[in-house]
């Protein structure tokens, strides 16, 4: 198999160009599973009656379900019932489209939302119940002292596990391609649908894919020396 190197270049562009469709499908459910994955861990830590086992029982069926049969389903859901909604979202682009990219970000968000909140909720169980005592102790009250002592504590202990599911993430927007969306790997074999060399786009996908995560490694790394010092900083 020879590799040709005007064909790599041309399907690395391709890839580039869509590039930000694949910040979009990380990106915007990891800012959901965040906020979202925080608030179930923080309601299955502290054991909000009923929410708790509702919530248990959500994430573990619904890390059993495989995201591209999860996505098939929202998207057949969707494009039955919500076309309307669809059309409301337009902004110039065709209805196929807008459907496409948000069946995408609802999907990927979901699994985000469970991912995070595992990773969250096991930070918090290990941040020791006495802390939670020490604040009440000193007049806080239950939100102040989780907001205040036990979540910048829990930041540092979730943060190596959050960064492998950034990484997840990044790596299962690639699946959205099944339902129709030009994300990275979509771009990049669109020159090899006219050359036939599909080894060189998937080797560029491949590349962009490498560059995106050593980006987000990078920035983990700056965010986890700045959380570690300011966990320090409690109990100096």
């Amino acid at each position: 198999m020879n590799f040709n190197t005007a064909h790599f270049y041309e399907s690395f562009l391709s890839g580039i160009k869509y590039l930000p469709n694949t910040v979009r499908l990380v990106f915007i459910p990891l800012i959901i599973g965040l906020v979202l994955g925080t608030l179930v861990a923080l309601i299955r830590v502290y054991k909000v009656p009923v929410i708790n086992k509702l919530l248990g029982i959500f994430v573990t069926v619904y890390q059993g379900i495989p995201i591209v049969v999860a996505l098939m389903i929202y998207n057949l859901v969707f494009m039955l019932k919500f076309n309307d909604l669809a059309k409301l979202l337009n902004m110039g682009k065709t209805v196929a489209e807008v459907d496409n990219i948000w069946v995408g970000i609802f999907a990927l968000s979901l699994t985000a939302v469970c991912s995070i909140s595992e990773a969250v909720r096991g930070a918090l169980l290990s941040i020791d119940k006495g802390q939670d005592e020490a604040g009440y102790s000193v007049g806080l009250t239950k939100t102040q002292t989780i907001r205040r002592i036990i979540i910048p504590q829990m930041i540092p202990v979730a943060i190596p596990t959050l960064i492998n599911n950034v990484v997840g993430l990044i790596k299962a927007s690639s699946v959205v391609m099944a339902i129709g969306i030009v994300e990275i790997v979509a771009g990049a074999t669109i020159p090899s649908s006219r050359t036939y060399s599909f080894f060189e786009g998937y080797v560029a996908a491949a590349i962009l894919y490498w560059g995106f995560t050593i980006i987000i490694e990078h920035l983990a790394e700056i965010l986890k020396q700045h959380t570690g010092k300011f966990r320090r900083n409690i109990y100096d």
